[in-house]
Protein backbone atom coordinates (compact mmCIF):
# COMPACT_ATOMS: atom_id res chain seq x y z
CA UNK A 1 0.00 0.00 0.00
CA UNK A 2 2.94 1.95 0.80
CA UNK A 3 4.73 1.61 -2.69
CA UNK A 4 0.90 2.79 -4.30
CA UNK A 5 0.45 5.47 -2.04
CA UNK A 6 4.28 6.68 -3.38
CA UNK A 7 3.23 6.06 -6.47
CA UNK A 8 0.10 8.39 -6.11
CA UNK A 9 1.79 10.86 -4.96
CA UNK A 10 4.51 11.47 -7.81
CA UNK A 11 1.20 11.22 -10.03
CA UNK A 12 0.32 13.88 -7.74
CA UNK A 13 3.45 16.26 -8.05
CA UNK A 14 3.12 15.56 -12.05
CA UNK A 15 -0.16 17.24 -12.62
CA UNK A 16 0.28 20.15 -10.32
CA UNK A 17 3.99 20.87 -12.16
CA UNK A 18 2.26 20.43 -15.68
CA UNK A 19 -0.84 22.67 -14.30
CA UNK A 20 1.30 25.68 -13.41
CA UNK A 21 3.42 24.99 -16.92
CA UNK A 22 -0.04 25.40 -18.52
CA UNK A 23 -0.71 28.62 -16.60
CA UNK A 24 2.92 30.12 -17.10
CA UNK A 25 2.30 29.73 -20.68
CA UNK A 26 -1.28 31.13 -20.80
CA UNK A 27 0.62 33.95 -19.21
CA UNK A 28 3.06 34.69 -21.82
CA UNK A 29 0.02 34.61 -24.08
CA UNK A 30 -1.79 36.90 -22.72
CA UNK A 31 1.02 39.31 -22.75
CA UNK A 32 1.86 39.20 -26.19
CA UNK A 33 1.30 42.50 -26.71
CA UNK A 34 2.19 43.95 -23.55
CA UNK A 35 4.93 46.55 -23.78
CA UNK A 36 8.09 45.15 -22.01
CA UNK A 37 6.92 41.53 -20.97
CA UNK A 38 9.29 39.28 -20.82
CA UNK A 39 8.65 35.74 -21.38
CA UNK A 40 8.22 33.15 -18.73
CA UNK A 41 9.29 29.57 -18.96
CA UNK A 42 8.69 26.95 -16.38
CA UNK A 43 11.74 24.83 -15.57
CA UNK A 44 11.14 21.22 -14.57
CA UNK A 45 13.28 19.58 -11.94
CA UNK A 46 13.25 16.14 -10.65
CA UNK A 47 12.65 14.88 -6.61
CA UNK A 48 12.75 11.73 -5.03
CA UNK A 49 15.34 9.24 -3.40
CA UNK A 50 15.82 5.78 -4.85
CA UNK A 51 16.85 3.14 -1.71
CA UNK A 52 16.90 -0.08 -3.44
CA UNK A 53 18.20 -1.54 -0.48
CA UNK A 54 15.59 -0.91 1.46
CA UNK A 55 13.42 -0.97 -1.01
CA UNK A 56 12.98 3.17 -0.39
CA UNK A 57 11.90 4.33 -3.61
CA UNK A 58 9.85 8.09 -4.04
CA UNK A 59 10.35 9.63 -7.38
CA UNK A 60 8.56 12.81 -8.68
CA UNK A 61 8.90 15.75 -10.79
CA UNK A 62 8.15 19.85 -9.65
CA UNK A 63 8.93 23.46 -11.16
CA UNK A 64 12.20 24.27 -9.52
CA UNK A 65 11.24 28.36 -10.98
CA UNK A 66 9.83 30.06 -13.58
CA UNK A 67 12.35 31.35 -15.17
CA UNK A 68 12.23 35.31 -17.26
CA UNK A 69 13.82 35.13 -20.27
CA UNK A 70 16.19 38.29 -20.49
CA UNK A 71 19.46 39.41 -21.89
CA UNK A 72 21.10 42.24 -18.55
CA UNK A 73 23.39 42.90 -21.03
CA UNK A 74 21.09 44.21 -23.61
CA UNK A 75 19.20 46.03 -21.75
CA UNK A 76 22.14 48.37 -20.39
CA UNK A 77 22.26 48.69 -24.51
CA UNK A 78 18.73 49.75 -24.97
CA UNK A 79 19.09 52.06 -21.67
CA UNK A 80 22.02 53.75 -23.22
CA UNK A 81 20.50 53.88 -26.96
CA UNK A 82 17.60 55.19 -25.53
CA UNK A 83 19.68 58.02 -23.45
CA UNK A 84 21.36 58.80 -27.18
CA UNK A 85 17.76 58.95 -28.91
CA UNK A 86 15.84 60.65 -26.77
CA UNK A 87 18.61 63.42 -26.88
CA UNK A 88 18.63 64.06 -30.66
CA UNK A 89 14.99 63.67 -30.83
CA UNK A 90 14.62 66.39 -28.81
CA UNK A 91 17.29 68.49 -30.77
CA UNK A 92 15.44 67.57 -34.15
CA UNK A 93 11.94 68.56 -33.11
CA UNK A 94 13.16 71.71 -31.62
CA UNK A 95 16.07 72.63 -34.88
CA UNK A 96 12.57 72.02 -37.32
CA UNK A 97 11.05 74.63 -35.68
CA UNK A 98 13.87 76.97 -36.25
CA UNK A 99 14.45 76.22 -39.62
CA UNK A 100 10.84 77.10 -40.45
CA UNK A 101 11.74 80.59 -39.21
CA UNK A 102 15.09 80.67 -41.34
CA UNK A 103 12.37 79.24 -44.60
CA UNK A 104 13.81 81.88 -47.10
CA UNK A 105 12.25 79.64 -49.98
CA UNK A 106 8.86 81.52 -50.75
CA UNK A 107 10.57 85.04 -50.63
CA UNK A 108 9.68 87.90 -48.58
CA UNK A 109 12.42 86.81 -45.97
CA UNK A 110 15.29 89.34 -45.14
CA UNK A 111 17.47 88.58 -48.28
CA UNK A 112 14.84 89.96 -50.23
CA UNK A 113 14.23 92.88 -48.21
CA UNK A 114 17.89 93.72 -47.82
CA UNK A 115 18.21 93.90 -51.54
CA UNK A 116 15.01 96.06 -51.72
CA UNK A 117 16.54 97.88 -48.87
CA UNK A 118 19.64 98.64 -49.98
CA UNK A 119 18.17 99.56 -53.75
CA UNK A 120 15.53 102.28 -52.10
CA UNK A 121 18.11 103.83 -51.26
CA UNK A 122 19.84 103.50 -54.97
CA UNK A 123 16.51 104.95 -56.19
CA UNK A 124 16.80 107.64 -53.45
CA UNK A 125 20.06 108.84 -54.82
CA UNK A 126 18.66 109.10 -58.67
CA UNK A 127 15.84 111.24 -56.98
CA UNK A 128 16.17 113.03 -53.36
CA UNK A 129 13.27 114.54 -52.95
CA UNK A 130 10.43 112.46 -54.52
CA UNK A 131 8.02 111.69 -52.33
CA UNK A 132 7.24 108.22 -54.10
CA UNK A 133 10.74 107.34 -53.38
CA UNK A 134 10.55 108.23 -49.79
CA UNK A 135 7.68 106.47 -48.58
CA UNK A 136 9.04 103.52 -50.47
CA UNK A 137 12.14 103.76 -48.65
CA UNK A 138 10.40 103.89 -45.15
CA UNK A 139 7.87 100.90 -45.97
CA UNK A 140 10.96 98.99 -47.07
CA UNK A 141 13.01 99.73 -43.87
CA UNK A 142 9.52 98.98 -41.79
CA UNK A 143 9.74 95.65 -43.39
CA UNK A 144 12.97 94.90 -43.10
CA UNK A 145 13.21 95.88 -39.05
CA UNK A 146 9.78 93.80 -38.74
CA UNK A 147 11.47 90.75 -40.37
CA UNK A 148 14.34 91.31 -37.97
CA UNK A 149 11.76 91.74 -34.88
CA UNK A 150 10.04 88.77 -35.97
CA UNK A 151 12.58 85.99 -36.19
CA UNK A 152 14.33 87.14 -33.21
CA UNK A 153 10.97 86.86 -31.39
CA UNK A 154 10.13 83.48 -32.97
CA UNK A 155 13.40 82.51 -31.67
CA UNK A 156 13.10 83.75 -28.27
CA UNK A 157 9.74 82.25 -28.18
CA UNK A 158 10.97 78.79 -29.12
CA UNK A 159 13.57 79.21 -26.43
CA UNK A 160 10.74 79.67 -23.58
CA UNK A 161 8.54 76.78 -25.03
CA UNK A 162 11.26 74.91 -24.51
CA UNK A 163 11.98 76.36 -21.06
CA UNK A 164 8.75 75.52 -20.35
CA UNK A 165 8.79 72.01 -21.18
CA UNK A 166 12.55 71.23 -19.29
CA UNK A 167 9.87 72.28 -16.10
CA UNK A 168 7.37 69.49 -17.59
CA UNK A 169 10.26 67.20 -18.32
CA UNK A 170 12.00 67.61 -14.52
CA UNK A 171 8.58 66.73 -13.37
CA UNK A 172 7.97 63.98 -15.24
CA UNK A 173 11.40 62.54 -14.08
CA UNK A 174 10.14 62.87 -10.82
CA UNK A 175 6.86 61.32 -11.15
CA UNK A 176 8.96 58.29 -12.99
CA UNK A 177 11.43 58.03 -9.96
CA UNK A 178 8.58 57.40 -7.70
CA UNK A 179 7.35 54.43 -8.92
CA UNK A 180 11.01 53.51 -9.28
CA UNK A 181 11.29 53.44 -5.39
CA UNK A 182 7.75 51.70 -5.42
CA UNK A 183 8.80 48.84 -7.42
CA UNK A 184 12.53 48.15 -5.81
CA UNK A 185 10.20 47.97 -2.95
CA UNK A 186 7.90 45.27 -4.50
CA UNK A 187 10.84 43.47 -6.16
CA UNK A 188 12.25 42.99 -2.40
CA UNK A 189 9.78 42.59 -0.46
CA UNK A 190 8.38 39.20 -3.58
CA UNK A 191 11.86 37.65 -3.87
CA UNK A 192 12.61 37.67 0.07
CA UNK A 193 8.97 35.52 0.64
CA UNK A 194 10.80 33.33 -1.98
CA UNK A 195 7.86 34.29 -4.93
CA UNK A 196 8.73 35.09 -8.31
CA UNK A 197 9.09 39.22 -9.18
CA UNK A 198 9.22 39.02 -13.03
CA UNK A 199 6.27 41.19 -13.29
CA UNK A 200 7.66 43.69 -11.30
CA UNK A 201 11.15 43.12 -13.18
CA UNK A 202 9.44 43.82 -16.60
CA UNK A 203 7.76 47.01 -15.07
CA UNK A 204 11.03 48.36 -14.01
CA UNK A 205 13.21 47.43 -16.48
CA UNK A 206 10.78 49.52 -19.03
CA UNK A 207 10.44 52.75 -16.23
CA UNK A 208 14.14 52.41 -16.34
CA UNK A 209 14.05 53.23 -20.04
CA UNK A 210 11.82 55.93 -19.92
CA UNK A 211 13.95 57.68 -17.39
CA UNK A 212 16.95 57.31 -19.32
CA UNK A 213 14.98 59.30 -22.41
CA UNK A 214 14.49 62.30 -20.14
CA UNK A 215 18.18 62.12 -18.43
CA UNK A 216 21.92 59.99 -18.69
CA UNK A 217 22.11 57.77 -15.85
CA UNK A 218 24.38 54.97 -14.99
CA UNK A 219 22.87 52.41 -12.59
CA UNK A 220 23.35 48.64 -10.77
CA UNK A 221 21.65 46.23 -9.11
CA UNK A 222 22.48 45.33 -5.32
CA UNK A 223 22.30 42.04 -4.48
CA UNK A 224 18.92 42.43 -2.85
CA UNK A 225 17.49 42.82 -5.91
CA UNK A 226 16.79 46.93 -5.57
CA UNK A 227 18.05 49.12 -8.63
CA UNK A 228 20.32 51.98 -7.45
CA UNK A 229 20.44 55.05 -10.35
CA UNK A 230 22.75 57.87 -10.24
CA UNK A 231 24.11 60.66 -12.71
CA UNK A 232 27.26 61.28 -14.46
CA UNK A 233 28.69 63.63 -10.93
CA UNK A 234 28.03 60.17 -8.94
CA UNK A 235 24.85 61.82 -7.56
CA UNK A 236 22.15 59.26 -6.80
CA UNK A 237 18.58 59.48 -8.00
CA UNK A 238 17.54 56.42 -6.45
CA UNK A 239 19.11 54.19 -4.02
CA UNK A 240 16.71 51.01 -2.74
CA UNK A 241 13.67 52.98 -1.76
CA UNK A 242 15.31 56.19 -1.26
CA UNK A 243 15.04 59.26 -4.19
CA UNK A 244 16.41 62.26 -4.63
CA UNK A 245 14.46 64.70 -6.62
CA UNK A 246 15.53 67.27 -9.46
CA UNK A 247 13.93 70.68 -9.90
CA UNK A 248 14.55 74.05 -11.81
CA UNK A 249 15.66 77.39 -10.63
CA UNK A 250 15.77 80.26 -12.46
CA UNK A 251 18.99 81.99 -13.49
CA UNK A 252 19.38 85.87 -13.52
CA UNK A 253 22.50 85.19 -15.89
CA UNK A 254 20.42 83.30 -18.28
CA UNK A 255 17.21 85.65 -19.38
CA UNK A 256 15.71 83.90 -15.95
CA UNK A 257 15.45 80.68 -17.33
CA UNK A 258 15.65 77.49 -15.82
CA UNK A 259 18.73 75.79 -14.51
CA UNK A 260 18.49 72.47 -13.39
CA UNK A 261 19.11 71.74 -9.59
CA UNK A 262 18.45 68.62 -7.07
CA UNK A 263 15.43 69.70 -4.56
CA UNK A 264 18.63 69.37 -1.65
CA UNK A 265 21.03 71.25 -3.80
CA UNK A 266 19.42 74.56 -5.03
CA UNK A 267 22.31 76.44 -5.70
CA UNK A 268 24.01 73.61 -7.32
CA UNK A 269 22.82 73.88 -11.24
CA UNK A 270 23.99 70.59 -12.98
CA UNK A 271 23.43 72.07 -16.56
CA UNK A 272 26.93 70.35 -17.72
CA UNK A 273 26.43 67.33 -16.08
CA UNK A 274 23.83 66.04 -18.12
CA UNK A 275 25.77 65.12 -21.32
CA UNK A 276 22.42 62.81 -22.66
CA UNK A 277 19.01 62.08 -22.81
CA UNK A 278 15.92 64.65 -23.48
CA UNK A 279 16.80 67.31 -21.10
CA UNK A 280 20.24 67.99 -22.52
CA UNK A 281 18.97 68.27 -25.71
CA UNK A 282 16.58 70.78 -24.99
CA UNK A 283 19.38 72.49 -22.68
CA UNK A 284 21.83 72.87 -25.60
CA UNK A 285 19.41 74.29 -28.29
CA UNK A 286 18.45 76.43 -25.58
CA UNK A 287 21.44 77.32 -24.43
CA UNK A 288 23.77 77.42 -26.96
CA UNK A 289 22.18 76.68 -31.11
CA UNK A 290 19.32 79.45 -30.57
CA UNK A 291 21.60 81.63 -28.54
CA UNK A 292 24.14 81.52 -31.61
CA UNK A 293 21.31 82.19 -34.35
CA UNK A 294 19.84 85.39 -32.19
CA UNK A 295 23.95 86.48 -31.48
CA UNK A 296 24.16 86.40 -35.20
CA UNK A 297 20.46 88.08 -35.36
CA UNK A 298 21.74 90.85 -33.13
CA UNK A 299 24.98 91.29 -35.07
CA UNK A 300 23.88 91.49 -38.57
CA UNK A 301 20.92 94.18 -36.87
CA UNK A 302 23.56 96.17 -34.91
CA UNK A 303 25.82 96.59 -38.20
CA UNK A 304 23.04 98.08 -40.06
CA UNK A 305 21.57 100.19 -37.08
CA UNK A 306 25.08 101.23 -36.65
CA UNK A 307 26.80 102.32 -40.14
CA UNK A 308 23.00 103.65 -41.32
CA UNK A 309 22.72 105.75 -38.65
CA UNK A 310 26.33 107.02 -38.91
CA UNK A 311 25.97 108.00 -42.72
CA UNK A 312 22.59 109.43 -42.41
CA UNK A 313 23.86 111.79 -39.44
CA UNK A 314 26.44 113.32 -41.92
CA UNK A 315 23.31 114.23 -44.52
CA UNK A 316 20.96 116.59 -44.64
CA UNK A 317 17.34 116.41 -45.04
CA UNK A 318 14.62 118.07 -47.57
CA UNK A 319 14.21 120.68 -44.56
CA UNK A 320 18.10 120.89 -44.93
CA UNK A 321 18.66 120.21 -41.37
CA UNK A 322 20.95 118.07 -40.50
CA UNK A 323 20.26 114.17 -40.25
CA UNK A 324 19.30 112.54 -36.83
CA UNK A 325 18.98 108.60 -36.41
CA UNK A 326 17.32 106.90 -39.35
CA UNK A 327 17.34 103.73 -37.13
CA UNK A 328 15.84 104.25 -33.13
CA UNK A 329 18.72 102.82 -31.34
CA UNK A 330 17.45 99.52 -29.63
CA UNK A 331 16.98 100.48 -26.29
CA UNK A 332 16.30 97.89 -23.34
CA UNK A 333 15.46 98.88 -19.74
CA UNK A 334 16.73 96.70 -17.35
CA UNK A 335 16.47 96.52 -14.06
CA UNK A 336 19.46 97.45 -11.34
CA UNK A 337 20.58 94.90 -8.70
CA UNK A 338 22.34 98.10 -5.85
CA UNK A 339 24.26 97.58 -2.66
CA UNK A 340 24.10 101.28 -2.43
CA UNK A 341 21.92 103.99 -4.43
CA UNK A 342 19.89 102.16 -7.37
CA UNK A 343 20.15 103.24 -10.56
CA UNK A 344 18.10 103.03 -14.37
CA UNK A 345 19.89 101.52 -16.69
CA UNK A 346 19.77 100.92 -20.08
CA UNK A 347 21.47 99.00 -22.45
CA UNK A 348 22.26 101.09 -25.75
CA UNK A 349 22.81 99.60 -29.57
CA UNK A 350 24.98 102.69 -30.47
CA UNK A 351 27.22 100.72 -32.73
CA UNK A 352 29.65 99.66 -30.46
CA UNK A 353 28.26 96.36 -29.70
CA UNK A 354 30.74 93.66 -30.21
CA UNK A 355 29.60 91.23 -27.30
CA UNK A 356 27.28 88.73 -26.40
CA UNK A 357 23.69 89.46 -25.49
CA UNK A 358 21.06 88.27 -23.21
CA UNK A 359 24.43 88.95 -20.79
CA UNK A 360 24.55 90.31 -17.47
CA UNK A 361 26.99 93.28 -16.75
CA UNK A 362 28.12 93.85 -12.85
CA UNK A 363 29.32 97.51 -12.62
CA UNK A 364 31.20 98.73 -9.58
CA UNK A 365 31.82 102.53 -8.87
CA UNK A 366 35.53 102.40 -7.67
CA UNK A 367 35.79 106.55 -6.68
CA UNK A 368 32.49 108.51 -6.42
CA UNK A 369 31.30 111.56 -7.90
CA UNK A 370 30.50 113.51 -10.74
CA UNK A 371 30.34 112.36 -14.52
CA UNK A 372 34.24 113.09 -15.43
CA UNK A 373 35.63 112.50 -12.01
CA UNK A 374 33.72 109.00 -11.06
CA UNK A 375 35.62 105.68 -11.82
CA UNK A 376 34.19 102.33 -12.01
CA UNK A 377 35.52 98.79 -13.13
CA UNK A 378 33.47 96.00 -14.98
CA UNK A 379 33.46 91.95 -14.64
CA UNK A 380 31.19 90.24 -16.92
CA UNK A 381 31.42 86.93 -14.75
CA UNK A 382 29.63 88.67 -11.80
CA UNK A 383 32.65 90.25 -9.97
CA UNK A 384 35.10 87.39 -9.96
CA UNK A 385 36.74 88.78 -12.98
CA UNK A 386 37.38 92.98 -13.11
CA UNK A 387 38.15 94.97 -15.97
CA UNK A 388 40.33 97.72 -15.94
CA UNK A 389 39.12 100.96 -13.74
CA UNK A 390 37.58 103.52 -16.16
CA UNK A 391 36.62 106.78 -15.80
CA UNK A 392 32.79 107.77 -16.68
CA UNK A 393 32.60 110.53 -19.34
CA UNK A 394 30.62 113.50 -19.17
CA UNK A 395 27.86 112.13 -21.03
CA UNK A 396 27.19 109.31 -18.53
CA UNK A 397 27.95 106.51 -20.53
CA UNK A 398 30.61 103.60 -19.72
CA UNK A 399 31.48 101.06 -21.73
CA UNK A 400 32.71 97.44 -20.61
CA UNK A 401 35.76 95.46 -22.33
CA UNK A 402 33.74 93.93 -25.04
CA UNK A 403 31.81 97.23 -26.22
CA UNK A 404 28.01 97.51 -24.73
CA UNK A 405 27.77 100.63 -23.99
CA UNK A 406 25.91 101.01 -20.78
CA UNK A 407 23.76 104.58 -20.09
CA UNK A 408 23.26 105.93 -16.67
CA UNK A 409 20.96 108.90 -15.92
CA UNK A 410 22.58 110.40 -12.34
CA UNK A 411 25.11 112.75 -12.20
CA UNK A 412 26.82 111.67 -9.71
CA UNK A 413 27.96 108.18 -8.17
CA UNK A 414 29.14 106.43 -4.99
CA UNK A 415 31.85 105.13 -3.87
CA UNK A 416 31.20 101.25 -3.61
CA UNK A 417 27.57 100.92 -5.51
CA UNK A 418 27.29 97.82 -7.36
CA UNK A 419 24.62 97.52 -10.40
CA UNK A 420 24.30 95.09 -12.72
CA UNK A 421 23.31 95.86 -16.38
CA UNK A 422 21.52 93.51 -18.67
CA UNK A 423 22.53 92.94 -22.43
CA UNK A 424 19.16 92.47 -24.66
CA UNK A 425 18.45 90.86 -28.00
CA UNK A 426 18.86 93.89 -30.49
CA UNK A 427 17.20 92.41 -33.57
CA UNK A 428 13.89 92.36 -31.18
CA UNK A 429 13.99 95.48 -31.11
CA UNK A 430 14.88 97.33 -34.57
CA UNK A 431 12.74 99.93 -35.61
CA UNK A 432 12.59 103.13 -37.81
CA UNK A 433 13.15 106.27 -36.54
CA UNK A 434 9.37 107.20 -35.40
CA UNK A 435 10.15 110.82 -36.62
CA UNK A 436 10.83 109.59 -40.20
CA UNK A 437 7.68 107.37 -40.06
CA UNK A 438 6.07 110.70 -39.15
CA UNK A 439 7.80 112.27 -42.23
CA UNK A 440 9.50 110.77 -44.87
CA UNK A 441 11.26 114.42 -45.47
CA UNK A 442 13.22 114.02 -43.04
CA UNK A 443 15.48 111.19 -44.69
CA UNK A 444 18.79 112.68 -45.07
CA UNK A 445 19.32 112.25 -48.68
CA UNK A 446 21.56 114.85 -49.78
CA UNK A 447 25.40 115.51 -48.57
CA UNK A 448 25.53 119.10 -48.65
CA UNK A 449 22.66 121.34 -46.61
CA UNK A 450 22.20 123.28 -49.95
CA UNK A 451 22.74 121.16 -53.37
CA UNK A 452 19.74 118.80 -52.53
CA UNK A 453 21.45 115.85 -53.74
CA UNK A 454 21.54 112.44 -53.21
CA UNK A 455 25.18 111.70 -52.56
CA UNK A 456 24.19 110.98 -49.11
CA UNK A 457 21.85 108.13 -50.20
CA UNK A 458 23.91 106.90 -52.66
CA UNK A 459 26.74 106.83 -49.60
CA UNK A 460 24.23 104.95 -47.88
CA UNK A 461 23.04 102.28 -50.59
CA UNK A 462 27.06 102.06 -50.99
CA UNK A 463 27.43 101.03 -47.17
CA UNK A 464 26.62 97.49 -48.41
CA UNK A 465 29.62 96.48 -50.18
CA UNK A 466 31.43 97.84 -47.11
CA UNK A 467 29.70 95.91 -44.22
CA UNK A 468 32.23 92.98 -43.70
CA UNK A 469 30.98 91.01 -40.70
CA UNK A 470 32.61 87.07 -39.47
CA UNK A 471 36.01 88.55 -38.38
CA UNK A 472 35.94 91.19 -41.85
CA UNK A 473 35.70 88.14 -44.47
CA UNK A 474 31.80 88.08 -45.23
CA UNK A 475 29.20 91.05 -46.58
CA UNK A 476 26.07 91.15 -44.72
CA UNK A 477 24.32 89.57 -47.88
CA UNK A 478 26.82 86.59 -47.31
CA UNK A 479 26.55 86.40 -43.88
CA UNK A 480 23.16 85.82 -43.53
CA UNK A 481 23.29 82.91 -45.56
CA UNK A 482 26.02 81.37 -43.74
CA UNK A 483 23.80 81.76 -40.91
CA UNK A 484 20.73 79.89 -42.69
CA UNK A 485 23.08 77.41 -44.10
CA UNK A 486 24.33 76.34 -40.74
CA UNK A 487 20.73 76.14 -39.48
CA UNK A 488 19.55 73.91 -42.10
CA UNK A 489 23.32 71.94 -41.48
CA UNK A 490 22.24 71.77 -37.75
CA UNK A 491 19.00 70.10 -39.02
CA UNK A 492 20.52 67.88 -41.09
CA UNK A 493 23.14 66.89 -39.07
CA UNK A 494 20.79 66.33 -36.04
CA UNK A 495 18.30 64.13 -38.33
CA UNK A 496 21.44 61.91 -39.97
CA UNK A 497 21.97 61.23 -36.48
CA UNK A 498 18.55 60.41 -35.20
CA UNK A 499 18.22 58.01 -38.02
CA UNK A 500 21.39 56.44 -37.28
CA UNK A 501 20.11 55.73 -33.77
CA UNK A 502 16.28 54.81 -34.61
CA UNK A 503 18.03 52.20 -36.92
CA UNK A 504 20.60 51.15 -34.04
CA UNK A 505 17.15 51.16 -31.49
CA UNK A 506 15.23 49.50 -34.09
CA UNK A 507 17.97 46.76 -33.97
CA UNK A 508 18.41 46.08 -30.36
CA UNK A 509 14.38 45.98 -30.42
CA UNK A 510 14.77 43.40 -32.61
CA UNK A 511 17.54 41.10 -30.86
CA UNK A 512 15.34 42.11 -26.97
CA UNK A 513 12.27 40.76 -29.07
CA UNK A 514 14.22 37.52 -30.01
CA UNK A 515 15.24 36.76 -26.30
CA UNK A 516 12.04 37.96 -24.58
CA UNK A 517 9.46 37.98 -26.86
CA UNK A 518 6.56 35.91 -26.92
CA UNK A 519 6.13 33.61 -29.77
CA UNK A 520 2.71 32.09 -30.35
CA UNK A 521 3.59 29.39 -32.54
CA UNK A 522 6.11 28.62 -29.69
CA UNK A 523 4.01 28.59 -27.19
CA UNK A 524 1.21 26.75 -28.99
CA UNK A 525 4.01 23.91 -29.25
CA UNK A 526 4.18 24.05 -25.51
CA UNK A 527 0.90 24.29 -24.57
CA UNK A 528 0.56 21.36 -26.69
CA UNK A 529 3.45 19.42 -24.51
CA UNK A 530 2.10 20.19 -21.46
CA UNK A 531 -0.78 19.35 -21.78
CA UNK A 532 0.43 16.09 -23.16
CA UNK A 533 2.65 15.92 -19.89
CA UNK A 534 -0.79 16.66 -18.07
CA UNK A 535 -2.80 13.65 -19.36
CA UNK A 536 -0.42 11.34 -18.59
CA UNK A 537 0.00 12.40 -15.30
CA UNK A 538 -4.00 11.64 -15.18
CA UNK A 539 -3.92 8.59 -16.31
CA UNK A 540 -1.18 7.03 -14.32
CA UNK A 541 -3.12 8.35 -12.02
CA UNK A 542 -6.24 6.37 -13.15
CA UNK A 543 -3.71 3.21 -13.44
CA UNK A 544 -3.13 4.16 -9.56
CA UNK A 545 -6.69 3.94 -8.51
CA UNK A 546 -7.39 0.67 -10.65
CA UNK A 547 -4.16 -0.72 -8.77
CA UNK A 548 -5.92 0.01 -5.51
CA UNK A 549 -9.40 -1.39 -6.70
CA UNK A 550 -7.18 -4.56 -7.49
CA UNK A 551 -5.40 -4.55 -3.65
CA UNK A 552 -8.88 -3.97 -1.87
CA UNK A 553 -10.62 -6.62 -3.70
CA UNK A 554 -7.81 -9.03 -2.64
CA UNK A 555 -8.29 -8.57 0.50
CA UNK A 556 -11.94 -9.36 0.16
CA UNK A 557 -11.59 -12.73 -1.05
Amino acid sequence: MGDIGRVLNTTKEAILSHLTALNVTGSNVANVNTPGYSRLRPAFGSIGVIGSSTNDVQLGVKIVEIERLYDKYLEVQLVQQEQDTGNNQARMDLLNNVEGIFNESTGGGINDLLSQFWGAWSQLSSNPSGTAERDNLVSISQSLASMFSQKANDLINIQSDTNAAISDSVTELNKYLDEMVDLNNKVVQTEISGGSAASSRDQRAELLRKISQIIDVNYYEESNGSLNIFISNGKSLVEGTNVWKLDVKTNPENSNYYDIVFEDTPDEAINERLTSGKLAGMLDVRDTKISGYLNDLDQMASTIVTNVNTQHRSGYDLNKNIGGDFFSPARIESPVVASGNTYAATVAADGTYTGTTNKTYTVKIVTGGALGAATYKVSSDGGTTWGAVQTIPVGGTITPGDGINLTFPPDTFATNDVFSVKAGCFAKDMQVNSTIVDDAGKIAASATVNNGDGDNAGSINAIKDSLLMGGGISSIDNFYQSLVASVGNDVADAKRILDHQTAVMNQLESQKEAVSGVSIDEEMLNLIKYQAGYNAAARMCGVVNQMMDVLINLGKE
